[in-house]
This record gives structure tokens, sequence and C-alpha cells, in this order.
């Protein structure tokens, strides 16, 4: 989970890789403003009474959407008519969100919003990874026209008043340890004051059921989901997925590692948590499983050979350690998966659609196809 984060603030990564997988520090609310406030200077009324959410979400969230009018594109782009009668969704977290409408402005954190996008949902903003330095978009915005929306801040700051302004019907995030919503950090309970979240989970589940889920949504948000491009993205998947099984039953003895990192410490990534590496090891592939309850288990850099492996895949997200400060880490070029030169990259945070997953499995594949799997 991370992103903009210099690698050089080791003890911001290290807040981040605990409890929600690689998150920011603890980002600062947008501003102390009371709700009442906030709502009142954007031109709305605190909790507007347009949507309602049942099961276990904690109190304070049956609130809908007010404020002044935004100005970003409506939300279905494959199906864009409106529904017919009251609108109703069930999450991850157990959480009923009903609307009396199928809701046409959604905001979403970016993979969540990407996943969407894939499927002809087009979000009016978007909170969390957004561009790279030199301008080109974060790989966890996937397909989205960045121009297009309106962008709320990174983890734990997002922009309430922008928020407010947009009108949303919902915002979508991922869901973890139960009912948390991945992103929101400090600002979780002030966000649902001002609209309806809606949780996909992202631990302990394979990517198939994510994917099933996050295509389920954009279907219930009006996306066609018979579209061609949905169609033959579909088709991609289940070939790739098809290639990578191959890939894995030609190499049964390799050992993979998994990793993200800063400057003191390495983690640990499982499959027992990441939904990603649970359906490659599903698959066949023997991904190390850690020894922690958690997302990453956290080792100093001289404990990196604690897991030997033939292959070492390793965080793309931005934030963390470059090759070369890798390649400055003695017990780093000591593994004998890098002196091999068996490391390749782990996309974590991409989007969870079949149009986004097809290439990650088709680059694995070959990953694995020229990876010995008699280093260790």
């Amino acid at each position: 989970m991370p992103l903009d984060l210099s690698a050089g603030d080791p003890a911001g990564l290290r807040r981040r890789m605990t409890r929600r997988r690689l998150l920011r520090g603890a980002g600062a609310l947008t501003a102390a403003m009371p709700l009442a406030a906030l709502l009142a200077a954007c031109g709305g009324e605190d909790n507007g009474g347009a949507a309602t959410t049942t099961a276990t979400e904690p109190a304070g969230n049956e609130t809908g959407s007010a404020a002044t009018p935004g100005t970003a594109s409506p939300t279905a782009a494959a199906n864009p008519e409106a529904s017919g009668g009251e609108w109703t969704f069930t999450d991850d977290r157990g959480i009923t969100v009903t609307l009396p409408s199928r809701p046409e402005r959604i905001v979403a954190q970016t993979a969540a919003a990407a996943a969407l996008w894939d499927y002809g949902i087009r979000p009016v903003g978007i909170f969390g990874p957004y561009r790279m330095e030199d301008g080109s978009p974060d790989f966890q915005a996937g397909n989205i026209d960045l121009d297009a929306v309106e962008y709320l801040g990174d983890y734990g700051e997002m922009d309430l008043e922008k928020l407010v302004a947009l009108q949303a019907d919902v915002y979508v995030d991922f869901a973890l340890y139960d009912d948390q919503l991945w992103y929101l950090g400090d600002t979780e309970p002030r966000v649902k004051e001002i609209v309806p979240t809606i949780g996909i989970s992202m631990q302990g589940v394979s990517i198939l059921q994510s994917i099933e889920r996050f295509e389920e949504l954009a279907g219930l948000l009006g996306a066609d989901l018979s579209a061609p491009e949905v169609v033959e993205a579909k088709e991609e998947f289940a070939a790739a997925e098809a290639d990578l099984k191959a890939a894995i039953e030609e190499k049964p003895d390799l050992r993979v590692l998994v990793i993200s990192n800063s400057l003191d410490q390495i983690y640990i990534a499982s499959p027992e948590w990441m939904t990603d590496l649970r359906h490659f090891a599903d698959l066949g592939l023997d991904i190390v499983t850690h020894e922690t309850e958690d997302f990453f288990e956290s080792l100093s850099w001289e404990q990196a050979n604690k897991y030997p492996a033939d292959l070492i895949l390793v965080d793309q997200r931005p934030g963390l350690l470059t090759q070369e400060q890798l390649n400055a880490i003695p017990t780093w070029t000591s593994l004998p998966a890098v002196q091999a030169g068996q490391v390749g990259p782990w996309y974590a945070g991409a989007p969870y659609s079949h149009h986004r997953f097809a290439p990650i499995m088709r680059e694995l594949a070959e990953i694995i196809r020229n990876s010995r799997d008699d280093i260790v």
C-alpha cells in the first residue's frame, strides 16, 4: 500500500508498512473545520438523509451527499440511463448502502476508480496515487484519464471541501482488517459523515473474488458488462491465467519471495494476506508465507536471507527504494536470487480488473520461464 513518500523517510515508511499495508504515515485532516461548517461553506447541509447504511458501519455514517454542483462527467459511461428505483449494494465489510436511485457521481480511491474505469464507469473524483514526478500517471491509476477527474489528495489527507463540492453519491475504497477503508486514515469518520462508503476486500481472498466484486459493482453502477472491450479483457485474462499456470508447472521447484522495502527494513509479503499473491499461489506458485499475522513481516536488512528464494519480486510503488539504493545494501546484493539476476516486479496496488491483471500475469509467466529453480 504506498506512494509518493521519499525513500529518505524510513520512519514514515515504517508507519505505513505496518497496519495499513505500506500506507503513508498518518496524515492530517484537510482542515479542522467542523463538518457542519464545512458543508455550509460549500452550500450544503449536514445529514442530507438521501442515503442509508446498515449492518456494521459505525454511527454517523447514515448521510447522503450535499453541496454545490460539481463539473465532472457522469459516472456511468457505458450505460448512462438513470436507474428506475432504489439502489442497494452490500460491500465486503457487510455494510449495505441504500440510495433512492443508482449513484451517478462516484469518488474512489485511485486503484478502485481505475478498476471501475476498466468496466466503463467514470468516477468524478479520485483519492490516492496520482502522477509520478515526471508527470506521467502512477501505474495504480490504470487507464484513468487524469485530466478528466478531480484529484482530492493522497493517503489520509483528503480535501473534504472538494468532496462536498463534487456532490458525490458514494465513495469506493478497499476494505482491510474487517471494517477499515484502506486510504482514508484519520479522515475516515469525517468522510463517512459526508458520503456513504463502499469497501471491496483486499485482504485474505483471491484477486479473482475481488475482481468479480468490482465487476459486480460496476454493473450495478450502470456499466455494460457485455461491451466488446469488457468481454475481450475477460478472455485475455483467462488466456493469461492459463499461460501463467503452465509456466508455473514448468518450474515446480521455483521458490518465490515477494518484498517491499525501506532504507532500514525489508518487508516480506504473504499470499495469506495479499489477493494477487493468493491467486498466484492457487495456481501453484511456491511463494514464501511469512510468520506474522499481518500483511508484512518486517525484518532488518541483516535478516534479508531469512527466507531463501530462487526469484524475488519487488514492490514497484513509488516512494520505495530505487534500484541504486537497493544495490548499496550488502545483504541485498548477497542474496542468491539477486546475484543470479532473478529479480522481477511486484505490482502491489494495481487496479483489480481483468484488463489490468492480464498483462501482469503475462509478464510474471515470462519471468518464471526465464528463471532457474535451483538457485537455493
